[in-house]
């Protein structure tokens, strides 16, 4: 069985990167570029408003790409950063910010509790794990490197080696394309309901509902079931793999 696990929100815990990756990156451009930590900080931040209300604007997705829409974004992001501190920013911004990225995640453990045994016993009982996430690589491969968990999985796949967005239709059919399924099943798990509706025409879809936000009704009929944590996920798998009952 190939199974799909969802970065953030199902491995990870951006909660744990968020406040630790703050603190990461003041320290490095600190030392690097001169600025306090205090003022990198409050760049990061005010950086940080702006690139998180100009990707929620869907006018900004019809200016390209999605790899030149994001890269775009990463390099003014960090533009800005050091434009709020009063430093000249680097002549390649976004090869600085892609390395950045990738150096302070590495150094961060945000795994779950229940992640790195999940993926063990998934690896031991023979199936393929593969990571699917709507993230850069520099992300991605930070933060499962900083999880203990990239050496772990049998690929990773983001939104940058797709050039697509999770939420299409698109994501998904080059997930297919890379991974010779060889008439093997397919299981996606992630907490967000669009990215399950992309994927769910070509694989079963799992919700990890790990707070329990979502009635049990309202859950649209492509779930085939909803998860609390990952702990149960390789029995699931299993069943599946048998084609026992569920």
């Amino acid at each position: 069985m190939h199974v799909f696990l969802d970065l953030w929100g199902v491995l990870t815990d951006s909660r744990k990167m968020v406040a630790a990756y703050r603190r990461g990156v003041a320290q490095i451009l600190s030392s690097r570029h001169g600025g306090s930590e205090d003022a990198w900080m409050r760049a990061h931040d005010v950086a940080g408003a702006w690139y998180s209300d100009v990707l929620k604007e869907p006018e900004t997705w019809s200016r390209g790409t999605w790899l030149e829409v994001v890269n775009r974004a990463d390099a003014e992001n960090l533009v800005r950063m050091f434009r709020e501190v009063g430093i000249a920013s680097p002549q390649d911004p976004l090869a600085v910010a892609r390395a950045l990225e990738f150096e302070v995640m590495s150094a961060i453990d945000s795994a779950f509790p229940d992640a790195r045994p999940a993926v063990t016993r998934l690896k031991r009982d023979g199936h393929r794990v593969y990571v699917t996430t709507n993230a850069t690589e520099s992300n991605a491969r930070g933060s499962l490197h900083g999880a203990r968990l990239l050496s772990e999985v049998d690929g990773v796949f983001t939104g940058e080696r797709l050039n697509a967005g999770k939420a299409t239709p698109e994501y998904w059919s080059g997930v297919r394309s890379a991974v010779s399924m060889n008439g093997s099943g397919a299981v996606v798990v992630d907490d967000r309901l669009d990215y399950l509706g992309a994927a769910a025409g070509q694989f079963v879809t799992l919700l990890l509902d790990r707070e329990g936000r979502h009635s049990a009704d309202a859950i649209p009929p492509y779930v085939r079931a909803i998860l609390r944590n990952l702990a149960g996920l390789p029995h699931f798998v299993e069943v599946l793999d048998t084609g026992s009952t569920l």
